[in-house]
Formats: C-alpha cells, sequence, structure tokens
C-alpha cells in the first residue's frame, strides 16, 4: 500500500500524528533500510489476526487522515481549507463509505442525524479475505492463492514459474489482507484494501493540487 506508507511518512517527517502512529502499531511497524533512511512498512498477517479487525483499524485511520490534511492546508494558508476538501470528498462515493464505516468503528453505530456521508447506501464489512500473489511474475496471468476467513492459514507455498530462460521462486509471494465491502443491499461496492489506497491517493492529490510535496 504505497500511497498508505507514504503518507504515513510524510507525518512521520513533520512530527504530526505520532500518537497515531503508535496507537496504529498492530497495523503497521517501523522500517529502516540499510542507507539509514526510515520509514514505516505494513506489519505482516500473523495466523492469530482477525482480518475483520484490521480492515476497521485500517479503514479508521485512512478516514482520520483527513484530519491531518486539514491541519496542513490551513499551515499552508490556503483559505476554507475545510470546504475545499469537502469538495473531494463528495466527488469520491469510496471516501464517503469510508467516512460511513470508520465512524460506525469509532461510535459503535451510526447516529444518521451527525454521519455527513454515504448513510441512504448504509456500507458495512463482508467477506474477510487474504490474497498472495507473486508480483513480480512477468505475466497478466500471475500465480495466486486466496483465502477466505477471519484468519490467515498456516501455509507453505512451494514451486516455481518460469517464462523462457526466467525462473520465479513462490517464496516471493506478497500478500495483502482485506474485506469486501458491501451497501445494505448486499451490493458489492469494493474492498477494505483497495478503497484505504484510493482515498490515501486522493489526501496525497489534494496536497499537491495546492503546491503541497510529500
Amino acid at each position: 500500500m504505497r500511497a498508505l506508507l507514504k503518507f504515513a511518512n510524510f507525518l512521520k517527517e513533520r512530527k504530526y500524528a505520532l500518537a497515531d502512529l503508535e496507537q496504529f502499531a498492530e497495523l503497521i511497524e517501523p522500517m529502516e533500510h540499510p542507507d539509514g533512511w526510515r520509514g514505516y512498512r505494513m506489519k505482516p498477517l500473523t495466523q492469530t489476526d482477525r482480518v475483520t479487525q484490521r480492515c476497521k483499524v485500517l479503514v479508521h485511520f485512512t478516514w482520520h487522515c483527513r484530519d491531518y490534511v486539514l491541519r496542513i492546508l490551513e499551515e499552508h494558508g490556503i483559505a476554507n481549507p475545510g470546504e475545499m476538501l469537502n469538495g473531494y470528498i463528495a466527488a469520491s462515493p469510496i471516501i464517503q463509505v469510508l467516512s460511513y464505516l470508520a465512524n460506525e468503528h469509532k461510535h459503535a453505530g451510526i447516529d444518521a442525524q451527525k454521519q455527513r456521508w454515504a448513510v441512504e447506501i448504509a456500507p458495512r464489512y463482508g467477506t474477510p479475505f487474504v490474497l498472495g500473489q507473486l508480483l513480480q511474475f512477468p505475466h497478466n496471468m500471475k500465480p495466486t492463492l486466496l483465502f477466505w476467513g477471519e484468519s490467515f492459514p498456516g501455509v507453505e507455498v512451494t514451486g516455481r514459474a518460469g517464462i523462457g530462460e526466467d525462473v520465479y521462486e513462490f517464496n516471493d509471494f506478497d500478500w495483502r489482507y482485506s474485506c469486501n465491502i458491501e451497501d445494505k443491499d448486499g451490493k458489492p461496492i469494493g474492498d477494505a484494501w483497495a478503497s484505504c489506497e484510493e482515498t490515501f491517493q486522493t489526501w496525497m492529490r489534494v496536497l499537491t493540487d495546492h503546491g503541497i510535496t510529500a
């Protein structure tokens, strides 16, 4: 999730959200490259993790970063930052859905009189899943594993795939977790991971649109 990690590093460099980054330690962890660069990365999923709970934490963190976008805009003298940012949110059904889910998680329910976004579709979490892919495989049909359920099963992936003389071992699978998101009638809306990534891309675009480099 490149956009989330980039935004987390952007906040850390400016000493924003330090308490939040500590609070969400179950989601992300610090890392240090050999060249001395420090940042954050998504913490690997373990067998004991509950996928839906992780998705809820991710969605809550994603929506809460709206407050930091507002703070940064205010510090750069942007006029009416709240009204301007709401324009981006109004144009994004995905961010509106995350707003609903994040507030439902935070307040253990939704007050329809206070919740501004996505009340009419009342989104909810659907089936959780874990997806593994060999992303470095240079072909559209990449080796893929998909598990449905709340936990990550203990699996060992063995084998290799090749194209011509190039061989790719299966021990380099990229893993991610997510939950399907549905509306109140069970119609699919998307999934939590992709929705959060799209939202962080929007947060970054808001900043760059106003001359703020992350």
